[in-house]
């Protein structure tokens, strides 16, 4: 209930009252004391209604942040009008909080021309996802109290919470392709660097461009520059978004389970200064383009929290149509809902990429171990010989494998500095 409404209503009460009393007694001074509180009314809702049109407020926030996490939100309070303004309360939505309303009271006075700064802290405790932040929300009231109005600013932002991640055990740097970028992963091995590591005897195929003059001059036989080998590690993920691999709910889902896995591998990835891309097919597309640093990792986590499980593209089909993208000497993961793909298909796409030099990495999650939604769950022991095959596919490609199901703890398995193998 508006504060000033009992207020209100008692004066307009009293205006009554006096009216009707000096109209009964015939006493003008009852009548002029009822007309005097209807023009106090009256000035106290004018005065009330200039003030808040005089305020303008703009709001400063991070567009994105990871579960848990603290964020600050400020709030900037400026009065355009003529009259200086006191208790001012600004009120705004935060969705990704569960407290989602925050209030402000500026206690004033701020004169006319001046800006006030306000802020406050809120924690990201919803889970992760699309959200926004506001209206913002402006008050204040007249000198007694009478009128409070209020009005509602379109100031809405989206506001992307990403899932928390934390470091993959594990993980090193499993692949490399050649390049002539100056970069600090290096070895001390005969590459493409802009490390000088020495010369050598020319052969065929060197480029003129790497002759060493002063040592030709002095050997008088052809010499080369030779650089040490440039490590650019190169990470590629492909997801699963097929609709028939989807279990579960909530927490304990399918596409809990990737996105989180996705998450963490990204970050991983990325900020040991790997170059990441992602691969996605769902209704929605997902296309990463290949890139490296936070703004980088922060689009991939932008593109992951709005996947779905709702597409009808097989998974090794999506990593056949974009093999020409994964480079080689990198790394590959295929990031599977379900233990059940393909054998043949399978066992050809690692084995082509094993002949090509990509190290592959194989994370299925046992759909059947989460609550079923679109078929029955399979029996147990037909996920435990599935689960064998793969191990033994995997290993005779060269490939690492996990298996994540409903009742490990996602957070403590991916931490595992063996979870990769131990699978």
């Amino acid at each position: 209930m508006d504060p000033g409404f009992l207020h209100r209503a008692f004066l307009f009460a009293a205006c009554g009252l006096c009216v009707s009393v000096g109209r009964a007694a015939r006493i003008p001074a009852l009548e002029a004391f009822a007309l005097a509180l209807l023009l106090v009314v009256g000035l106290s809702w004018s005065t009330a209604r200039r003030r808040l049109s005089g305020l303008h407020v703009s709001r400063r926030a991070p567009g994105s942040a990871f579960e848990d996490e603290e964020v600050r939100v400020e709030v900037a309070l400026e009065n355009r009008g003529r009259a200086a303004v006191s208790l001012v309360e600004v009120a705004d939505s935060f969705g990704a909080a569960l407290a989602d309303r925050k209030t402000l009271l500026d206690p004033g006075p701020l004169r006319p021309g001046r800006r006030h700064r306000l802020a406050y802290r809120t924690i990201c405790s919803r889970l992760w996802g699309a959200y926004t932040v506001g209206p913002l929300t402006v008050s204040v009231s007249d000198p007694l109290g009478l009128f409070t109005p209020r009005r509602a600013l379109p100031d809405v932002r989206p506001f992307d919470l990403f899932p928390r991640v934390h470091p993959v055990g594990g993980l090193e740097r499993l692949g490399s392709r050649s390049s002539f970028v100056a970069s600090e992963p290096t070895i001390a091995r005969a590459g493409q660097s802009a490390l000088y590591l020495g010369v050598r005897d020319f052969r065929a195929g060197d480029e003129v461009r790497r002759v060493h003059w002063p040592a030709t001059a002095r050997s008088s036989v052809p010499m080369v520059k030779e650089f040490e080998l440039d490590l650019s590690p190169y990470f590629t993920l492909f997801l699963d978004l097929e609709r028939r691999h989807r279990a579960g709910t909530g927490q304990k889902s399918t596409l809990e389970y990737v996105v989180r896995t996705a998450a963490c591998l990204l970050a991983s990835a990325a900020r040991r200064g790997d170059t990441v891309q992602l691969f996605g097919e769902g209704r929605r597309a997902i296309v990463v383009p290949p890139g490296r640093g936070d703004l980088h990792l922060a689009l991939a986590l932008d593109n992951l929290i709005r996947a779905r499980q709702d597409g009808a593209f097989d998974l090794l089909d999506l990593a056949l149509r974009e093999q020409a993208a994964v480079p080689p000497g990198s790394t590959a993961a295929l990031l599977s809902a379900s233990l059940f793909l393909d054998g043949g298909r399978l066992s050809e796409t690692l084995g082509a990429w094993q002949a090509r030099r990509i190290r592959p990495v194989l994370v299925a999650v046992d759909q059947d171990s989460f609550l079923p939604i679109d078929v029955r769950s399979r029996p147990r022991s037909d996920v435990q010989a599935r689960t064998e095959e793969l191990r033994s596919l995997s290993h005779a490609h060269g490939a690492l494998l996990a298996v994540l199901g409903a009742e490990q703890d996602l957070e403590l398995e991916l931490m595992r500095p063996d979870w990769l193998e131990s699978a």
